[in-house]
């Protein structure tokens, strides 16, 4: 079975018991149904995975602990720069938050040019 991956928002270190967030708990609780003694990878934004193993379920609270961290660094090594024609409306934001959201480093607004 594939070992789940959970956001924690709160800053993991190795060691320590954790009560998953509310949205985490129903999702590992309720939705995966997992159980005691099963293994989680919870990760919170510092470029480390930490593997867990669930030590309690209830029906509203999952509790953890953390074994062992390790380093996860998932930023693209490529350095993106996006030339963008100017779009009307909405869709240009649109555009720059989806681009910001693939990685893209740089994007570069493009004027097109006016035929009279």
């Amino acid at each position: 079975m594939r070992i789940p991956r959970i956001y924690h928002a709160e800053p993991l270190s190795v060691g320590k018991e954790f009560t998953l967030d509310e949205d985490a708990s129903n999702h590992v609780g309720r939705v995966l149904r997992m159980t005691s003694g099963q293994r989680l990878e919870l990760f919170d934004g510092s470029n480390l995975t930490f593997a867990a193993e669930i030590t309690h379920v209830d029906k509203k609270r999952v509790k953890v602990t953390v074994s062992e961290s390790q380093s996860d660094d998932r930023e693209s090594p490529l350095f993106l720069h996006l030339g963008q024609v100017m779009s009307r409306g909405e869709k240009m934001e649109f555009t720059i938050q989806k681009s910001i959201e693939l990685g893209v480093n740089v994007i570069t607004p493009c004027f097109p040019n006016a035929v009279e």
